[in-house]
């Protein structure tokens, strides 16, 4: 038997005795089919791709994550964080809803000092079920830094008629 593929299976039994006449009795039985955490839960995507400008302004939305989980009930339901494998970096820099999977920007972005993040995030649902998906964040450079001229002053005496 398997919830997620059939729920409830009706019979019906029939009785006869051995009299004569024959009589017989029929009842419904309806079995309903308990569910077992036998589904992990599912990310809608195996990799989720971001552009970001890099002067997004603080905790902007970067992404929301989904996944589902067929079990039913408290089986089915899922919470989100990210993998022990996610970089310290982006952990100081990312932070996770663990109820409905918005990851967003808890500081600030500099390309000159990173141009990507990989983020990975698990979904878990109550019966320790896990699977992960990938976060890649790209970040676009915006024109934050003023040229420097470097001159070298120096004095040279020109004739006025020259």
């Amino acid at each position: 038997l398997d919830r997620e593929i059939q729920e409830e299976h009706n019979l019906i039994l029939t009785a006869f005795d051995g009299g004569n006449p024959q009589k017989s009795g029929t009842v419904k039985i309806t079995v309903t089919v308990l569910d077992a955490n036998d589904n992990s839960p599912v990310f809608s995507q195996p990799i989720y791709r971001v552009s970001l400008s890099e002067n997004i302004p603080k905790d902007s939305l970067v992404v929301t994550v989904s996944a589902t989980d067929q079990d039913k009930g408290s089986n089915g339901e899922v919470t989100y964080s990210f993998s022990q494998s996610t970089r310290n970096e982006a952990m100081d820099l990312f932070s996770i809803d663990s109820d409905t999977g918005k990851i967003q920007l808890k500081g600030f972005f500099d390309f000159e000092k990173s141009k990507q993040y990989e983020i990975d995030v698990e979904a878990i649902d109550s019966g320790g079920l896990i699977n992960t998906s990938k976060v890649l964040v790209e970040i676009v450079d915006v024109n934050d830094n003023a040229p420097v001229i470097s001159v070298i002053s120096f004095s040279n005496p020109m004739p006025e008629d020259s």
